[in-house]
C-alpha cells in the first residue's frame, strides 16, 4: 500500500492510502497529527505488524472508520475486537509522542511501556527491544525531518510493507 502525506498550502494537509487494488481512503491531517501517523508507519513496519492501523486500512477499512466515536465504528474496529498488535501499536505510538522530544534522554521507555500494557492487560510485543526502539526513533526522526523540509503542497510517499527491515 502507498501512503501519501500531502502538505497543505492554505488548508490542512491530507493523508491518502492507496491499496494494492487501487482503492483509496483519505483524511485531513490536523496540525501535529502527522507525527502520530508517521509513528504508526515506523512502528508497524519496524516491528512487522500487519494487523495494526495501516494493515487494517490496507485490508479495506476506511481511515474515517477509526475517527468515528467508538460506539459507531464497525464491529471489527471496536477496541475489544482489535488485534493485539493494533492495541500494542497504539500504546507505543502514544508513548513515543509524549517522549519523543526527549528521546535522547535516559528514559526507560520499555519499562514504562511494559507497565502501561500490564495495566491494560495487553501482552508486551516480544519483537520490541532497545535496538528496535532505537531504530524506531531514528526512522521517526528522519520522517519528521523530511516532512519539515517538504514544501507546502508537496507530497511524501511511503510504501507500507509490514515486514521488518
Amino acid at each position: 500500500m502507498i501512503i501519501k502525506f500531502r502538505k497543505g498550502i492554505d488548508k490542512p494537509g491530507t493523508l491518502t492510502c492507496v491499496r494494492p487494488d487501487g482503492s483509496t481512503t483519505w483524511t485531513k491531517l490536523h496540525p501535529g497529527i502527522e507525527m502520530h501517523d508517521f509513528a504508526h508507519f515506523v512502528v508497524e513496519t519496524e516491528l512487522g505488524f500487519p494487523n495494526a492501523f495501516y494493515g487494517i486500512v490496507a485490508k479495506g477499512f476506511d481511515i474515517g472508520d477509526f475517527e468515528l466515536p467508538r460506539e459507531q465504528r464497525p464491529v471489527a474496529l471496536k477496541p475489544v475486537n482489535l488485534p493485539v498488535e493494533a492495541l500494542q501499536t497504539e500504546h507505543i505510538v502514544n508513548l513515543l509522542q509524549t517522549r519523543f522530544p526527549n528521546s535522547n534522554q535516559d528514559l526507560d521507555f520499555i519499562t514504562t511501556l511494559k507497565n502501561i500494557l500490564t495495566e491494560k492487560e495487553i501482552d508486551f510485543p516480544k519483537v520490541l527491544d532497545q535496538e528496535k526502539l532505537n531504530r524506531i526513533n531514528e526512522r521517526l526522526r528522519d520522517l519528521l525531518f523530511k516532512w519539515n523540509e517538504l514544501e507546502n503542497g508537496g507530497t511524501l510517499e511511503l510504501e507500507f510493507d509490514p515486514l521488518p527491515k
